[in-house]
């Protein structure tokens, strides 16, 4: 139920950055983010809980969203993708740190609404910060935005600011990049829900590890995730966008190098299904800059559109696990799970064909017309 209202929230926050401001709506869905947090805390009625619920859900798919589309806004090309990458790997650091704290309160006998406070009231915090430091909308031009500002502050009555809308992003001109970005977003959940939604089953089954062991395994393997998002953020700052996209077909090869891998082979003092873990993450996280490359894939006034399409391929990836599970009865899980590399190699292909966004990148076309005319 949560990934819908984080579906729901991205969409309709598009829409309402768009209308209002991406400021404005930024600091309304983070203060909402931290309120219904703590309001959750607090009352204990199932209609309270599910409402906030559902504010909380709204609020984390709409959030990531607008926070993009405004921070590309900001910062010229040759840094979003570094900016968009490290704001991507915040949600591994918090899970860190959120862990460590659980434990510490574990460890003196603190209630348990102590990890929820933690949750509700930086945002609250962060809400009234952004009040001060986020320039306003209408005060600095973004860069790309300069047509869409001359358009909004003139007074001639000819002359009218594109606002869009999902219409016109299904409209001809965008509707083949609106699809290839939400099949590109709702393979990667299908790829990831055929392999981490029941590695830990497969590992303890199929390959009979212990919970130490398995254990181990994930806590190597997690370090590529935050180390990668960073590299695939330079990386697609410093030769592209669509480099990014062998990190897919490498995370491909490890996961089919992980199904046949022996289990008690050691390398350099680590299990190698574990050192083979680390790279497969390492590749997923070269996604870290989807939300900036979808939002430069299209025109200023459909930014914010086009950076919720990575929440959007939650319409497809939301059956993932209802497709494993019928794949798994009729064979068996690691027939199952074989799913996985293709659908990331299949991802990586198509990523490949989408349109290069940064200027002199490996893949860019002008680049290519230039060395051919020289």
């Amino acid at each position: 139920m949560a990934v819908r209202w984080c579906l729901i929230g991205a969409l309709s926050c598009a829409w309402f950055a768009t209308k209002f401001g991406k400021k404005n709506t930024l600091i309304a869905i983070t203060a909402l983010n931290g309120g219904a947090t703590i309001i959750n805390m607090m009352f204990t009625d199932y209609a309270t809980w599910a409402a906030m619920r559902f504010i909380i859900g709204l609020s984390l798919g709409g959030y990531f969203t607008v926070a993009v589309s405004l921070m590309i806004g900001l910062f010229t090309p040759t840094v979003r993708g570094k900016l968009t990458a490290f704001a991507s790997s915040m949600f591994s650091v918090a899970l860190v740190v959120m862990g460590a704290y659980a434990a510490f309160i574990t460890s003196i006998d603190a209630p348990w609404q102590s990890l929820m406070w933690v949750g509700g009231v930086p945002p609250l915090a962060a809400a009234a910060l952004m009040i001060f430091v986020l320039p306003s909308d209408k005060k600095v031009i973004a860069y790309g935005e300069e047509e869409q500002a001359k358009a909004e502050a003139s007074t001639d009555a000819n002359v009218t600011a594109k606002k869009g809308s999902w219409g016109e992003m299904l409209s001809k001109p965008y509707r083949a990049i609106t699809i290839t970005c939400l099949l590109l977003s709702g393979l990667n959940f299908y790829g990831f829900q055929f392999f981490g939604g029941f590695v830990t089953t497969y590992l303890r089954e199929v390959r009979m590890f212990d919970g130490a062991t398995i254990g181990l395994i994930f806590s190597i393997s997690a370090f590529g995730s935050l180390f990668g998002a960073w590299f695939w953020g330079w990386a697609a700052d410093k030769f592209g966008r669509k480099v990014n996209a062998f990190g897919f077909i490498l995370a491909g090869i490890m996961v089919s190098i992980f199904f046949i891998a022996p289990g008690d082979m050691v390398i350099g003092g680590l299990n190698m299904l574990a050192i083979l873990g680390l790279i497969y993450n390492f590749g997923l996280s070269s996604s870290a800059v989807w939300g900036g490359y979808f939002s430069e894939l299209f025109p200023a006034h459909l930014r914010s559109y086009g950076a919720a399409l990575f929440h959007g391929g939650r319409i497809l990836g939301m059956w993932a696990p209802m497709v494993l599970i019928f794949i798994q009865e009729r064979t068996d899980l690691q027939t199952a799970m074989w799913g996985s590399p293709i659908v990331w190699i299949i991802a990586g292909l198509l990523w490949l064909t989408l349109p290069e966004t940064l200027k002199g990148g490996v893949f860019h076309k002008e680049k290519k017309v230039q060395q051919a005319s020289a």
